[in-house]
């Protein structure tokens, strides 16, 4: 099948889908004055349903499972937990939900969206009607906007994994030249792999956690390979949902997890922007080292082009 054909056809799937989708989540909202469990259970299921659909596709007809690595910690099944990771695309999705899959927890998934994605067509709606925690530019500033962000989940126990990516926007080159412009500034460590952490997000939804039934935080790092004319460039969606067979061409994506008690963290506001600014700087250590390991096993010439496509661990 032609490449733009595949992309077409699963973009037409995706439309039809949502639409479903939609339809069942408005009815979890029409249902959740009656029975907040219900509804809840309802909006877990349609996700669980929706992206299901997505991360098969991914995996399975595009053959990208035999094409990622994971390592670390291991993930309980069915654990509430705080996720966060590196920003470095918009296919990152297709790697967190290849581990909440796998835990049982696709479906209850809530990540933090900027307000604007509501204008999106179809989609915008379906995020809204899930419970994806919308947030405003500034909404660190605003403690009631944080507190009723996780009131529902926190009031009723909800198993779920909160996903906050702490940089803000994904990784681009302009954006980590700003980047490492901010830490020279202020006397901090510049960073050559990811974007200097925005640690208010961070450190408000760690405290306002902290009397909750969620009790781990996992750390996610995030690396893609491209089998292109330059290894670490991230590939485009597009680019990925059009190719056959993303392991036979040579895609590589590798996860890191750490699991970290919630109870561990530094206590005072201070110490746990340190904190966080300290575990981005292991991340983007642990980056370089899996760079130097791909480039002894594969070997670079000067310019970084690559002469065998991937690596082995």
């Amino acid at each position: 099948m032609p490449s733009r054909f595949r992309l077409f056809i699963h973009t037409i799937a995706l439309l039809v889908l949502v639409t479903i989708a939609n339809i069942v989540l408005l009815f979890a909202v029409l249902v959740k004055p009656f029975s907040e469990e219900k509804s809840w259970d309802i909006a877990c299921w349609t996700g669980n349903w929706f992206w299901t659909y997505m991360q098969n596709h991914w995996e399975i007809s595009l053959n990208a499972r035999d094409a990622v690595q994971v390592t670390g910690d291991e993930i309980p099944k069915r654990e509430s937990a705080f996720v966060i990771t590196n920003h470095l695309g918009y296919s990152d999705y297709y790697l967190f939900q290849y581990l909440s899959s796998r835990a049982g927890m696709m479906g209850n998934s809530r990540y933090f969206v900027k307000r604007e994605i509501l204008r999106i067509p179809f989609f915008g709606l379906a995020f809204w009607s899930m419970g994806m925690i919308l947030v405003s530019r500034n909404w660190t500033n605003d403690q009631r906007l944080i507190e009723r962000a996780f009131s529902r989940i926190k009031a009723n126990n909800h198993p779920c994994w909160i996903v906050l990516c702490p940089e803000g926007t994904r990784r681009t080159s302009f954006k980590l030249l700003k980047s490492q412009a901010f830490a020279r500034e202020k006397g901090k460590h510049e960073l050559k792999h990811v974007l200097f952490p925005r640690t208010k997000g961070f450190v408000s939804t760690v405290q306002a956690l902290r009397d909750s039934h969620i009790k781990y935080v996992y750390d996610f790092t995030l690396l893609y390979q491209s089998p292109k004319q330059y290894k670490w460039r991230v590939p485009a969606l597009a680019e990925q949902l059009s190719c056959d067979d993303l392991a036979k061409k040579g895609y590589k994506y590798r996860i890191h997890v750490k699991r970290i008690p919630i109870d561990e963290l530094p206590k005072d506001e201070e110490t746990l922007k340190v904190w966080c600014e300290d575990l981005w700087k292991a991340k983007d250590d642990l980056l370089d080292d899996w760079m130097t390991e791909s480039k002894l096993l594969n070997g670079l010439n000067g310019n970084g082009h690559i002469h065998e496509n991937g690596f082995k661990a």
